[in-house]
């Protein structure tokens, strides 16, 4: 049974913990660590976790009072075994019965605590290590009751440790997914980069060679031939301003060469031209952004762009790049075709480019959501940067 003041403390410190968001965890641990050595009476209190790959971070999760000693920074290996086999073992240990317990915890500091304790914790209903008390001041022996409340203590605390640890997890998994697409995307860049160098350095220039003789052969041929000459220098022609339009979407030079806007512009432009749809686009000259970040939102606008023309059956597209009074950045891309299946971000969409879409945002730091705006009524496009990150 614990007592009131106890069970006070308790819900006091089980509401902080329940309500601090996970972010800002860490600290609350160490302000409810502090409340729990003052609710427990003694002088120093420890966390000691089950996991060996941990074992060498039970000093952080740590609270000690006003000139209560330290425990030393290097400890021996012989020291940490030996706690960590009492950790293994999941029993209560006190110096009360096992004094040959002061004698351990004399090596952790430069003072023999009077009385020194583990209890066994658990988080989220496994065993997850102990609680180690200390006290250097007073000589009581440790009550049932004593044992009762550190153990309840200790679960909350432990149980919290394990909340930090799952969400550090998640955002480091989530930072190496966002750097490993990032490397991703930089070697499609770069083999992008490639093979527009190659199209423009090789290919464009032969193609152009080739028409000049063919030019030459209409002008020096029979009548009866040169039809079927121009026929060829016209295709070729064809062909050869395709594979310039194709170097320049591989690799948007005109970015560095114009700015972002008339690069969008000018893309826009030509793909309206080419599908016949009705272009309504609207830039803010007064926004600009780091090379990197211009270079992905002109590829998720080009790869929008593609998907209406491929799969929309739309009649008309609206472009919208805009500061909001909230200091953020919008990109907005509109089309009246048939739509999408249905509303979703697109984070598991078997699409790649889809998926490339959503990445580029991610590693813009903005947020990119597609969305149906109704049946039949098209699809919108919208991304989201903070003007810091731009």
């Amino acid at each position: 049974m614990l007592s009131d003041s106890i069970t006070s403390a308790l819900i006091s410190m089980s509401s902080r913990l329940l309500n601090s968001p996970t972010a800002q965890m860490e600290e609350t641990i160490i302000d409810t660590l502090h409340e729990c050595r003052i609710a427990l009476k003694v002088d120093r209190i420890s966390c000691l976790p089950i996991e060996q790959t941990k074992i060498r971070d039970w000093r952080f999760y740590e609270a000690a009072g006003e000139g209560v000693p330290r425990v030393k920074s290097q400890l021996p290996a012989s020291l940490v075994l030996e706690y960590r086999r009492h950790i293994q073992e999941g029993v209560v240990v006190s110096s009360d019965e096992s004094p040959e317990l002061l004698e351990l915890a004399s090596h952790l500091q430069d003072e023999k605590p009077l009385r020194h304790i583990l209890v066994p914790i658990s988080a989220m209903g496994k065993p997850w290590g102990l609680l180690a008390c200390a006290n250097f001041n007073d000589v009581d022996s440790y009550s049932e009751e004593f044992i009762n409340a550190a153990t309840v203590l200790g679960n909350m605390i432990a149980s919290s440790i394990e909340r930090v640890r799952h969400y550090e997890q998640l955002v480091k998994s989530r930072k190496d997914v966002v750097e490993r697409n990032k490397r991703i995307i930089g070697e499609r860049e770069r083999e992008r980069q490639n093979i527009a160098r190659d199209l423009h350095d090789d290919f464009s220039q032969r193609l152009v060679s080739l028409g000049i003789e063919l030019s030459l052969a209409s002008s020096i041929c029979d009548e009866t031939t040169r039809p079927a000459l121009m026929k060829c220098a016209n295709e070729l022609a064809s062909i050869t301003k395709d594979v310039q339009h194709l170097s320049r979407h591989l690799h948007p030079v005109v970015i560095e060469r114009v700015g972002l806007n008339a690069a969008i512009q000018s893309h826009a432009e030509q793909i309206a031209e080419r599908s016949g749809l009705y272009l309504a686009i609207e830039l803010d000259e007064n926004i600009s952004f780091h090379h990197d970040v211009s270079l992905h939102v002109y590829r998720i606008i080009q790869e929008a762009l593609s998907n209406i023309v491929k799969h929309a059956n739309a009649s008309a597209v609206t472009i919208k790049l805009q500061q909001l009074s909230n200091g953020w950045i919008e990109l907005f891309i509109r089309d009246d075709g048939i739509g999408i299946a249905q509303d979703q971000t697109y984070t598991q969409s078997p699409s790649l480019g889809l998926q490339s879409m959503v990445e580029r945002g991610e590693l813009i730091g903005g947020e990119l959501v597609i969305k149906r705006n109704s049946p039949q009524a098209g699809t919108t496009v919208k991304l989201l940067i903070k003007k810091s990150e731009a």
